[in-house]
């Protein structure tokens, strides 16, 4: 009787050794899984309409998912881990969802005046895709074979889950597919693609006269140290020498920023600096967040600010950018919007920031924002876009002409503007970015070319100082001027400017 009872005693040490090793490994990395869990759910379920199966079948897998609890209502998603760990996304129509202890108690935002349906796009939502092809003389059995390639699964170590495609011509839709459960009305998240949207609040400030690319001292934190230096325009091409760790594994920058409650703008403004401001390069969505803050701060706008410069003149009337629970937008990386409005997006800066006749951003941004980074970067950078040709001249993609360059989001999200084709191509879907498996960007965008006009190219002007030699076939890329947006000084220009 003794031995059981001692052995019985053994048995309770271990296993209260084991709980209490389980709960010391899971502290920080369970506010995190259940914050992922809510935010993504959430969105996917209120913001898109997909039920909460659907929405919660995109959560990545790991061995803490099946131990989530998820309950909705038509305000919020609450995720629960093992009982002992909470996270709550509360829903606000406009806004979408919030991390947050509490409701946070956001107005709605809706669009100021509803797109026509019977109207065609883009200054509707009517889309007659023989019409177009007739009118714009694309060869419609050549486009349908490259979007269906995009969305065929043919990848041994995995599934491309493409869910949307649309290909804009001429000002025109010319193509467009939708995996089954998805359509031309439901919005999606385009993650990394909110950072180029932060580019376009940021413009249409600039052209108002309301933001100065060269100001500096932008956090009052940053007031009496190093970081005082940081410039918008640095902050813009990822050269704040701001510390961040990007990595999306449990209890890193990146996560513990989007994925608990909190300003995810203090969070990366508390950084210190790891380089000197405009000598180093280095991705950062916590420096996305810190350029919406300063758009905050400069213009005064709360939650409505994205569909006040950028959804609402554009006839977006699906997109939201999600806030966190400080009342500030998420630009680094909640942006929803369906694959017709992010077209809309793209075709906004193919035609150099006009839309209805209206200059509504600077007419030297698309220039400034394609003008690549000379610092080393992992592939050509711009200001919150990636380009296809870098400061010396080499193109990234061989097969897609040099002036390329796109909006890029986590799990292959992107709106690729193409000014010398005419031509914006658009991609959602949901690729594990875990998984090693390769979409195809390259091959949707040669595949396209193929079903285009012979002759289509436009002829991009070049800048007197463009490098003589392109490493590619067709145009000189656009993205070689180092022209400063309109209304902004010229005498401190950055490196990359």
């Amino acid at each position: 009787m003794q031995r059981m009872g001692r052995n019985l005693a053994i048995v309770i040490v271990v296993v209260a050794v084991i709980v209490a090793g389980a709960g010391l490994y899971l502290r920080p990395i369970a506010p995190v899984a259940t914050g992922y869990a809510a935010q993504i759910t959430c969105g996917g379920a209120l913001v898109a309409g997909r039920s909460v199966e659907s929405a919660s079948a995109d959560l990545p897998s790991n061995p803490l998912v099946p131990f989530l609890r998820i309950s909705a209502s038509e305000d919020s998603v609450t995720t629960s881990l093992l009982g002992l760990w909470d996270s709550t996304s509360w829903y606000t129509p406009g806004v979408g969802c919030t991390l947050a202890d509490e409701d946070p108690g956001f107005a709605p935002v809706l669009p100021a005046q509803a797109t026509p349906v019977d109207q065609p796009w883009p200054s509707g939502n009517l889309v007659d895709l023989q019409v177009a092809r007739d009118a714009t003389g694309v060869n419609g059995a050549a486009l349908d074979l490259a979007v269906e390639a995009a969305f065929t699964e043919d990848d041994p170590d995995g599934q491309k889950n493409t869910r949307a495609v649309v290909v804009v011509h001429g000002g025109q839709v010319v193509a467009e597919e939708y995996a089954p459960g998805f359509d031309a009305d439901t919005p999606l998240l385009g993650w990394s693609m909110g950072k180029s949207v932060a580019n376009a609040i940021v413009g249409r400030l600039v052209h108002e006269g309301q933001v100065d690319l060269d100001a500096s001292g932008l956090r009052p934190e940053w007031a009496n140290d190093e970081r005082s230096s940081i410039q918008l325009d640095q902050l813009l091409r990822m050269e704040s020498g701001l510390a961040f760790d990007e990595s999306y594994d449990p209890n890193t920058d990146a996560t513990n920023m989007l994925f608990t409650p909190g300003s995810t703008a203090d969070f990366a403004a508390a950084k210190p600096l790891e380089a000197n401001p405009g000598t180093y390069w280095s991705y950062s969505s916590g420096t996305s967040n810190i350029v919406c803050d300063v758009a905050h701060r400069t213009s005064g706008m709360g939650v409505e600010m994205a569909r006040e410069l950028v959804f609402d003149p554009l006839g977006m009337d699906s997109a939201v950018m999600e806030a966190d629970d400080s009342g500030e937008l998420v630009c680094s990386s909640f942006p929803y919007a369906t694959a017709r409005d992010w077209a809309r997006f793209g075709q906004w800066f193919l035609q150099a920031g006009v839309w209805d006749g209206e200059q509504l951003l600077p007419e030297d941004w698309i220039p400034f924002t394609t003008d690549p980074v000379t610092l080393d970067t992992e592939n050509p950078y711009g200001a919150h876009w990636w380009l296809n040709t870098d400061a010396d001249g080499t193109v990234r993609m061989p097969d897609v002409p040099g002036d390329a360059y796109w909006a890029s989001g986590n799990e292959g999200q992107q709106v690729v503007v193409i000014p010398s084709l005419d031509t914006v191509v658009v991609r959602l879907g949901f690729t594990s970015d875990f998984g090693g498996v390769d979409w195809g960007l390259e091959d949707l965008i040669s595949g396209v070319m193929d079903g285009l006009p012979a002759g289509v190219q436009v002829e991009v002007p070049a800048e007197e100082d463009a490098p003589a030699e392109v490493v590619t076939e067709g145009p000189s890329p656009s993205g070689t001027t180092t022209a400063t947006p309109s209304g902004t000084p010229t005498a401190s220009a950055s490196p990359a400017g």
